[in-house]
């Protein structure tokens, strides 16, 4: 539905950008405007259409990385959303090196992984606090980039606030449809259910945008394909908990999807910092619970 409310999506362009990147979203069918302020140059579209054109650039740019101007920082925080991938590896790794360096890691892995029975008698917070422990450095390091990397590119489509609190959520969820499957004392650990939780909103919002731009059901299948594709491939080894991983990814599938039905461009500053907020207090509530256990 159009809004007759005009956005930015590209920003400090130079001509060549401009042109470039108009014309590609005119050919997806994405009607926009080109403004030029000093020697900058602005794309603007709908904000109905903020997502998808955000789909057809990236698309353009993959299929033609050799004649593709480089991305341009926008107004939306491309800088705050790299650092806040950042800061969310950085906190894995702190918590990850504090565990290893105590007098007994085995511990912490006791009292906070997601422990099903734990979890099925009441022990909700180990939904949470199991996604900041880690079995090795390999493991965390694993995890910490995938989180940059699709963190980044869905940061660039719901906003940081509302993006961390989805792959929160995707992870805590997945650790609790994990665990009531299980109903024993199978134990999980680690944020790669988030991670699939992050895979699966991006397959959905993706498949959701190609449905709403009418460009065939062929991109919402190979959306949805390249999604189960990468499951299969990094989620099944045999150190994996392919049910944590599996619920994780179908649990982003279903945000996913919400979201990319409900929303075309990101919520407002006020949601994001509300949504940051609530992000960061939830484990750190989370693990003074299971402390006082």
């Amino acid at each position: 539905m159009k809004t007759d409310r005009m956005v930015p999506v590209f920003d400090h362009l130079d001509e060549k950008q401009a042109d470039t990147y108009s014309l590609v979203l005119y050919s997806m069918g994405i009607p926009n405007n080109v403004h030029r302020k000093n020697n900058a140059f602005t794309v603007t579209v709908d904000e109905s259409d903020f997502t998808a054109a955000i789909e057809a650039v990236w698309r353009y740019r993959v299929e033609n990385p050799t004649t593709a101007p480089p991305l341009p920082s926008a107004k939306r925080g491309f800088h705050a959303i790299s650092l806040s991938g950042l800061f969310v590896s950085l906190l894995l790794f702190t918590v990850h090196a504090a565990v290893v360096t105590s007098s007994a890691p085995g511990d912490y892995i006791t009292q906070f992984g997601a422990n099903a029975r734990r979890i099925m008698g009441g022990e909700a917070y180990r939904c949470v606090t199991a996604l900041l422990l880690h079995a090795d450095g390999a493991h965390l390091a694993g995890n910490m980039v995938a989180l940059v990397l699709f963190g980044d590119v869905l940061c660039q489509i719901a906003g940081v606030g509302v993006t961390w609190m989805m792959i929160l959520v995707c992870g805590t969820l997945g650790n609790l449809i994990n665990a009531a499957f299980h109903e024993t004392g199978h134990l999980s650990i680690g944020a790669s259910t988030s991670v699939f939780g992050a895979v699966g909103m991006l397959c959905a919002i993706r498949a959701v945008n190609a449905a709403r731009t009418g460009h065939g059901w062929k991109d919402v299948v190979l959306a949805l394909g390249g999604g189960i594709a990468l499951l299969a491939f990094l989620g099944t080894s045999a150190r994996s908990d392919m049910g944590a991983h599996l619920f994780g990814f179908l649990v982003g599938i279903g945000l996913g999807g919400v979201y990319g039905f409900w929303k075309s461009s990101p919520f407002k500053g006020g949601i994001q910092l509300l949504c940051g907020i609530v992000t960061a207090f939830l484990p750190i509530l989370a693990w003074v619970w299971g402390a006082k256990r």
